[in-house]
């Protein structure tokens, strides 16, 4: 019996030494397959986002998760996040952010006329119009896609509509909504 509890602790031990290295196993998409989901959901058609002007410096989408090749080897660099990736992902997004949300006066980026008209309706925040359940949920789908269960849309909305944002000027609070969205490990990290 002592045999068989000194065993069972042994591996409850273990388990416990690798319960944080199996936390963090979720990687990142990269900066290439995230260029290009928000470009294939909000671009005009047959474009892409130039969004490597957001990055704040040359070769730096190496640091979040690229492909490199060396001969016939392929390999994906850069996929986990860390402090240094989670800094360059949010200057990267944060200025891709503020840039959607000073499209309101005039567009800074070439966006799906789709894209464009929900992105008009959410401009006029904080009217009541634009706080609707329509208008916040086109929004997110049209940035997050299917990535992320209903409960972080709801958490999102709820946020927005509370007392932080809810008198906010429209650029504001739109380059939040997007930074929200886009730094999402729903978005960013493949399950």
């Amino acid at each position: 019996m002592k045999t068989l509890v000194a065993a069972l602790t042994a591996i409850y031990s273990l388990w416990l030494l690798t319960a944080p290295a199996s936390a963090q196993t979720s990687r990142f998409k990269g900066w290439a397959a995230i260029s290009k989901e928000l470009s294939t959901r909000i671009a005009a058609p047959g474009e892409s986002l130039d969004l490597e002007r957001f990055i704040p410096a040359e070769d730096m989408e190496d640091f979040l998760g690229t492909w490199t090749t060396f001969g016939t080897e392929h390999s994906f660099q850069n996929g986990l996040p860390n402090p240094l990736s989670m800094a360059i992902w949010h200057v990267t997004l944060s200025g891709f952010a503020k840039s959607v949300g000073n499209s309101c006066a005039t567009p800074q980026l070439a966006f799906h006329p789709r894209f464009l008209a929900i992105l008009r309706k959410l401009c006029a925040w904080p009217a009541p119009e634009a706080q609707s359940e329509a208008v916040l949920l086109e929004f997110w789908w049209s940035v997050m896609g299917h990535n992320a269960p209903q409960r972080e849309y709801a958490a999102w909305r709820d946020f927005f509509l509370g007392p932080s944002y809810r008198g906010r000027p429209a650029a504001e609070t739109i380059a939040a909504m997007t930074l929200t969205i886009t730094m999402n490990p729903y978005l960013l990290l493949h399950k």
